[in-house]
């Protein structure tokens, strides 16, 4: 079901699927992020076919998960379930208060935009094996990593071996 989401500022409209979507997840967590992707569209101008969004609220709207790491972090690498890329983890340390959200928009036929994605932090780039992997993804994600908290994982996917 096409949920709206609000208007750009340039009038285009946005929606989002809410079930059997990438959001859904997020949304199910954090369900306050629809409001301000609301507050957030009505302050940029969308153009283009696929769009990648970071965006200064201008005021702390949460914690950040992805933090940096050092030779002295542990870090290991698992699954997600229902996943089949690797997540770097660490077990220790502290999420960071951020003013930043990051959206992924998707033009549809209608010139109007899927709300694909959105997750309160920077913009970063697609883990290492995942399809929409850069040539940034590695470097970032071998001093960055995810602060191990309530994520179901696949546990016999643990390794502390990059698997990347």
């Amino acid at each position: 079901m096409k949920h709206p989401i609000g208007l750009t500022k340039n009038g285009v409209e946005v929606y989002a699927y809410l079930t059997r979507s990438t959001i859904e997840k997020r949304l199910s967590r954090q369900p306050y992020l629809l409001t301000i992707a609301k507050e957030m569209l009505a302050e940029v101008t969308l153009n283009g076919p696929k769009i990648y969004i970071e965006h200064d609220m201008r005021r702390q709207i949460g914690y950040d998960f992805i933090i940096s790491t050092t030779e002295k972090d542990t870090v290991f690498y698992a699954q997600l379930m229902k996943d089949k890329v690797y997540t770097r983890f660490v077990k220790v340390g502290e999420p960071i208060h951020t003013s930043y959200i990051t959206a992924t928009l998707q033009q549809d036929d209608d010139n109007n935009y899927e709300l694909s994605d959105i997750w309160i932090g920077r913009l970063m780039p697609p883990r290492p094996g995942s399809a929409d992997e850069t040539a940034g993804s590695k470097p970032y994600w071998s001093n960055h990593a995810f602060i191990l908290g309530d994520q179901a994982l696949q546990t016999r996917s643990l390794t502390k071996i990059c698997p990347y």
